[in-house]
């Protein structure tokens, strides 16, 4: 992680523009505070993805919260040409390089494969996937500097790692906690998309495990199972309110 960040620091001092891209789903908790901080007076790009898993009236609330704030979804190349519009504008028709930045796993090999139109930027739903800066040309006078995803230096909160799905589901230690975390603050969406009541976190896992036939030996609910396949399903965009 901090070769990681070694190669993020460059990228952002020799970028002319930054993209930093945002989880639509948890726009404040993948923010990066230290990276808006090292960019110092460039223009910032909020580019809010996975914006096909979000309701268009929350997506329009935080456009109003976050400067330069494009919403796209990278799966479905929405936004991609409004994006492309307001890099081009900020160039002013100069040659410039944008420098794409955010967490993992938010999605900015993504977002370049689909201001691309091809595969250009590999991409995974794993977290960690890209490993070192990547520069894909987009059109003449713009090219695109793709970059592993980074943490704050000070973020430790597993739990909210694997909520946010910077953490694979897979090397969580504590998935019940974490799924637990992630319905305290989506119950409704992942309710509705089990379709259990809601109630308490711990209970709605319950429900999920016995409607699933998640149960261990002796029939009880299998707690861990359950969470990290809600978990997973989370990470790989499954559940969603427009489902």
């Amino acid at each position: 992680m901090k070769n990681f960040w070694g190669i993020v620091n460059h990228v952002v001092k020799q970028a002319d523009i930054i993209l930093l891209v945002l989880d639509a789903r948890f726009p404040e908790q993948t923010d990066n505070p230290e990276l808006i901080e090292k960019a110092g007076e460039k223009d910032i790009i909020y580019v809010l993805n996975k914006a096909d898993l979000v309701e268009r009236k929350t997506l329009e609330r935080l456009k109003k919260k976050y400067p330069n704030c494009i919403y796209i979804s990278s799966k479905e190349h929405q936004g991609t040409t409004m994006l492309l519009h307001k890099i081009l504008e900020i160039a002013q028709g100069q040659k410039v390089s944008v420098g794409v930045v955010g967490y993992p796993n938010t999605g900015k090999s993504s977002v370049i494969n689909a201001l691309k139109g091809r595969k250009s930027a590999s991409t995974s739903p794993h977290s960690g996937h890209t490993k070192a800066k990547q520069l894909i040309k987009i059109t003449d006078n713009v090219y695109l500097i793709d970059t592993p995803g980074v943490l704050p230096y000070m973020e430790r909160d597993k739990i909210k790692l694997a909520m946010i799905g910077a953490e694979d589901f897979t090397k969580t230690k504590d998935p019940d906690l974490a799924a637990m975390e992630l319905i305290k603050n989506k119950k409704k969406m992942i309710c509705k998309f089990y379709g259990v009541k809601e109630s308490a976190p711990e209970k709605v896992i319950e429900h999920i495990a016995i409607k699933y036939k998640k149960l261990s030996k002796g029939g009880e609910a299998n707690i861990n199972e359950t969470a990290r396949m809600i978990l997973r399903d989370w990470q790989k965009g499954k559940i969603t309110l427009l489902h």
